[in-house]
């Protein structure tokens, strides 16, 4: 008999150890999962934080920073990039499903005096081997402020970094054959000086403009047939080729642009003609 009840007694304690060992376990599983389910809850938020757009870098001007902008400033020296004139006044792009190289030329271009958002272009275009005279406008429809935070401290001539946004409609001659006129959205970016001067700014790389500083964006509409040519062009021509054609530019130090787009007009871009001209010569 005694020998039964030590039996039993050997029984409950084992079976206590049993529960006190799954109960143990279990309590190791439960602290396991909080952990595993805290690190799941950080990892979503870092994951829904990395997902987040950068904090906002173009801040909406007043109605009153705006009118300065229009009124006290006159951005045709940017247009003209008057800077390099006169060869720098020729603008590269991309034009029709092929990408094919057009050389855009403006000639002249002047703020109206009645209207602060109008300034009023001539120029010509050439493609291949056309060239064709235009006139037209560009309207300045919005105007925003690249945060103060990206103005460098060395910059104490920089009164503002500044975006405007605007349209442009630039008609060729329509008694010319196969003429048409160039539509589409303009974004330039620069800084405004403290000596009432403009000029490009060259550090920003994020937005539309891509640093290419001024963009011409749209298509060609034929007069004739009313079908349209998608159209690109641009003041640094580089900043946006890679993002038309596929390794555009190659070259680390020393960037040039992809032999194999040589057959699409690249093949001349270094060449000093000024085709521009009634009377061409070489330039120096």
């Amino acid at each position: 008999m005694f020998l039964i009840l030590l039996l039993l007694q050997a029984g409950m304690i084992a079976c206590n150890r049993t529960s006190k060992n799954e109960k143990a376990a279990s309590d190791t599983l439960s602290a396991n999962q909080v952990v595993t389910d805290t690190l799941s809850v950080q990892t979503s938020k870092i994951e829904e934080e990395d997902s987040r757009p950068p904090a906002k870098l173009l801040l909406e001007v007043t109605p009153q920073e705006y009118q300065d902008i229009l009124v006290k400033y006159d951005l045709s020296p940017l247009f003209l990039n008057a800077e390099y004139k006169p060869q720098s006044a020729v603008y590269n792009g991309f034009y029709g499903t092929d990408h094919y190289r057009i050389e855009m030329y403006f000639a002249s271009v002047t703020k109206d005096k009645n209207d602060p958002t109008l300034y009023h272009i001539t120029g010509k275009s050439r493609y291949k081997k056309n060239i064709t005279p235009f006139e037209g406008e560009v309207i300045i429809d919005t105007a925003m402020r690249f945060s103060t935070s990206d103005i460098s401290s060395e910059n104490k001539n920089v009164k503002g970094i500044y975006k405007t946004n605007g349209t442009f409609r630039l008609r060729e001659a329509a008694k010319l054959a196969g003429s048409g006129i160039f539509e589409g959205t303009v974004s330039i970016e620069f800084t405004l000086l403290t000596d009432s001067n403009t000029e490009f700014w060259y550090l920003n790389e994020i937005d539309e403009t891509q640093g290419a500083d001024l963009v011409f964006d749209g298509e060609w509409v034929s007069y004739k047939t009313g079908k349209s040519k998608p159209i690109i062009w641009a003041k640094e021509i580089y900043s946006i080729g890679d993002s038309i054609l596929e390794d555009f530019t190659i070259g680390d130090r020393d960037v040039m642009i992809n032999p194999k787009y040589h057959k699409l007009g690249w093949d001349n871009y270094w060449e000093n003609d000024e085709w521009w001209n009634d009377s061409p010569s070489a330039m120096l």
